[in-house]
């Protein structure tokens, strides 16, 4: 049994496993960058995630169709990470028995890519090509893309000390306050008792 994810690239029906996918995405903000890779059009923060975007059309062939107006942006796990495509449209979640599920044609994984996994046919007797993610890039373009990658994750990382930091120093500052206010109601507190036990001058000229 396969259970596949199906989307559309260039109005094409693809899928991948779902093992091999993070999470798809309605809306995102695409982020430029300096020095990234030809291959990368920037950075799409899915989740309050920073992920590379990849340009697929780029590296895969495949050949344009009718194009569907439904932009979904699809995160794929690699061995390095993690990378997002544009996609436009997902169409369903099949389960797949292995009786249903094919070799690769001689055609395709002929541009340097291994990207095809195999072909399932659904119900609906439609063939769906399954992709391989870490197939999709050369080996050079996973070198490339796990230095993004990394930058990335210790730019976060750095982010991330940076707020138990700022949250350290707040707490310290909050204790602080804390410490000079009780400090100065014990003050208060003591001139009230002093003031209290100091004899009456009257009641005392009084008993004289």
């Amino acid at each position: 049994m396969k259970e596949v994810v199906c989307f559309y690239l260039k109005g094409r029906e693809f899928g991948v496993d779902v093992s091999q996918m993070r999470t798809i995405a309605n809306e995102t903000t695409l982020m430029p960058r300096e020095g990234l890779p030809s291959f990368v059009k920037g950075i799409v923060d899915i989740h309050g995630e920073q992920i590379p975007l990849v340009d697929y059309e780029q590296i895969l062939k495949i050949p344009d169709n009718q194009k569907r107006n439904e932009l979904r942006y699809v995160v794929l796990n690699v061995p390095c990470g993690a990378f997002a495509i544009e996609c436009d449209g997902v169409s369903e979640i099949v389960n797949v028995e292995d009786s249903s599920v094919q070799g690769v044609p001689g055609f395709f994984n002929q541009d340097g890519t291994n990207y095809a996994d195999c072909v399932i046919q659904k119900k609906n007797k439609a063939l769906v090509v399954v992709m391989n993610p870490a197939g999709m890039l050369t080996k050079e373009q996973s070198s490339e893309l796990k230095k993004v990658i990394d930058e990335l994750e210790e730019e976060r990382r750095e982010a991330e000390r940076k707020r138990i930091e700022e949250e350290r120093r707040r707490k310290e500052e909050e204790k602080r306050q804390r410490e000079e206010e009780l400090a100065r109601m014990n003050e208060e507190n003591k001139d009230s008792g002093n003031s209290d036990d100091k004899p009456d001058q009257s009641q005392e000229e009084d008993n004289e």
